[in-house]
């Protein structure tokens, strides 16, 4: 969905997103399902720099493109949650414990019915329920 020019998340704007996504709009499309999930569940802050990570208190998702090529410029896009404990799921390929309490989940989104699943719209919620601790 198309954004106007302006404020979007904790100053970035919609400009920062457009250049990220410049050329890419499969993937833009599944990143928008997914902010869009995330704004819903309340304030955070989002920065983009060579992935878009969104937080509260702390940090605790980041999105990225993988594998980008002239071939595919829409790369595969790769979403990271942060929990405090592992979720043993095939939908996840990796989880990493980085600390004591927390565990990276690496996902990876590759259309926006995906984003739009039941499954990751509860993991998002977990994942800011663990941003704001």
């Amino acid at each position: 969905m198309p954004r106007e020019n302006g404020p979007r998340v904790g100053g970035v704007t919609s400009d920062d997103v457009e250049a990220y996504f410049e050329g890419r709009p499969r993937s833009r499309e599944v990143f928008d399902v997914i902010a869009d999930r995330i704004e819903a569940l309340g304030p955070s802050q989002m920065t983009v720099a060579s992935q878009i990570s969104f937080g509260r208190r702390r940090k605790f998702a980041w999105f990225w493109l993988y594998n980008v090529t002239k071939k595919d410029p829409n790369g595969v896009p790769h979403l990271m949650l942060a929990l405090d404990y592992p979720v043993d799921s095939e939908r996840i390929r990796d989880v990493s414990q980085v600390g004591k309490s927390r565990w990276n989940h690496q996902i990876v989104v590759r259309s926006a019915e995906d984003a739009q699943s039941q499954w990751l719209e509860e993991l998002l919620a977990e994942a800011y329920e663990y941003g704001a601790g």
